[in-house]
């Protein structure tokens, strides 16, 4: 494990809660003897590139000596040893004047370390069914907004797993442990904290504002991050520009943290009250959601709602959606999803679903939502939310077995004999029986 400076220094709650998660998913975590700071580029190698290299390769070397991987969980770090490596490999002269000037300590950089960030490690070796199948207790219905942070994918030479424009990765991880993922404009934005170190605070809280008011703005219950620097700004400083705001702060998570809750860890024993801003609206939201989600699995298939949102193929398929854009079928299957059962009752938009069951006919997988709005509707009556168009036309046919009266006037004309005697009144003697019995 290659710390940094920052998590030890500062977040040692960062290292508490990344130690649990790590060995609960199969790593043995060493720590080793003899490493320094990466080095951090804006603080060092702006100011002295050769001691950039001459460190870098150094602690680099002190991993190939272990003959472990070097697993890290700061983006910074990792941006490092990564660009070194990749330097090095190209520039044969460096790489030589280093090792003659590691010789005398008994190291040799040789560019064969294997380096991972931890959620390069979460996503590409343990994957995220994997992570999905141990989280105990998911953080169903909680909308997160995931920071990426510059480090942990640029630059892209050097770093290959992920777009360093477009990723998704970080976020099916997110995903796995049951969240909502909440996009946002400033998502690929870099957090400014590297401005504060060159002395630029404003600048840098001018940066970190704008990013929490687009977070703010979308709803998200939580922002999380890869990066302690990157936690840092998100949590430290927004402490510091909320005092005297009279508002709630955006709860920050760094992601072992939200790993750490979804398998089934106390809060208490991670030390999130040692954040600066607040996670209890996060924590107090959420075993709300999880009710909400046990009730919803009661009635529903939660994969199934959960590939039908996705999907969003019967948006283009129902024809009530296509006459009318206010009607989104997989909208309603995410608000199910997120939990608001209710506020789908109350509101009624699953009367237009028509029962044309095109979208049944039409879905790859053969699930539609066709059966999913019919189920909404039965809970609806359970409920008392049923329109008055539906109650009356249901008391006519309770009452008459019937959903209209045949006009005889009409038929004779025509030259139609009467129709046989119905049998309504056979019908409504079994439906009153029913009502006895129930």
């Amino acid at each position: 494990m290659f710390w940094g400076c920052t998590i030890p220094a500062r977040f040692p709650f960062i290292e508490k809660s990344t130690r649990l998660v790590v060995r609960e998913l199969g790593i043995d975590p060493v720590d080793a003897e003899g490493f320094t700071c990466c080095p951090e580029t804006t603080l060092v190698k702006a100011a002295d590139e050769d001691a950039y290299y001459v460190t870098a390769a150094r602690n680099l070397a002190v991993a190939e000596r272990l003959g472990n991987p070097l697993l890290t969980p700061c983006n910074g770090c990792y941006s490092t040893f990564k660009s070194v490596m990749s330097t090095l490999k190209v520039d044969w002269r460096l790489h030589e004047s280093i090792n003659r000037r590691l010789a005398p300590s008994g190291l040799q950089y040789r560019g064969v370390a294997d380096v991972r960030h931890l959620v390069e490690w979460l996503s590409e070796d343990l994957g995220p069914a994997a992570l999905s199948k141990r989280a105990t207790k998911p953080l169903w219905g909680m909308r997160i907004a995931v920071h990426y942070g510059c480090h942990l994918l640029r630059p892209s030479p050097a770093i290959r797993w992920d777009s360093p424009t477009a990723p998704t990765k970080f976020e099916q991880l997110v995903r796995a442990l049951g969240a909502t993922v909440v996009d946002y404009e400033t998502k690929m934005d870099c957090c400014g904290n590297a401005l504060d170190r060159v002395g630029e605070r404003q600048a840098s809280l001018d940066m970190c504002s704008r990013k929490l008011s687009d977070v703010r703005e979308q709803g998200a219950d939580a922002l999380v991050v890869s990066c302690p620097s990157c936690f840092l700004q998100f949590d430290l400083n927004q402490a510091a520009q909320l005092r005297g705001a009279g508002r709630p702060g955006v709860p920050v998570f760094y992601v072992t943290e939200l790993i750490a809750l979804a398998l089934g860890r106390d809060p208490d024993e991670l030390g999130l009250d040692m954040h600066r801003v607040s996670v209890e609206s996060f924590l107090e939201k959420w075993p709300v959601k999880l009710a909400q989600r046990a009730a919803v699995a009661h009635e529903f298939d939660l994969a199934e709602l959960q590939t039908c949102a996705a999907c969003k193929a019967c948006d283009d398929d129902c024809p009530v959606a296509r006459t009318d854009d206010s009607f989104v079928p997989s909208a309603i299957m995410g608000e199910l999803l997120a939990g608001d059962l209710k506020g789908i009752l109350e509101r009624g938009d699953i009367w237009r679903c028509t029962d044309c069951l095109n979208c049944y006919e039409h879905c790859h997988s053969r699930l539609g939502m066709a059966e999913v709005f019919q189920r909404l509707k039965l809970l609806a009556q359970e409920e008392g939310k049923v329109p008055v168009a539906v109650l009356s036309n249901y008391r006519t046919f309770v009452e008459t077995g019937m959903l209209g009266t045949p006009r005889q006037s009409a038929r004779e004309k025509l030259g139609l004999s009467p129709l046989p005697v119905d049998g309504s009144a056979e019908l409504r003697t079994l439906l009153e029986e029913r009502e006895e019995q129930e």
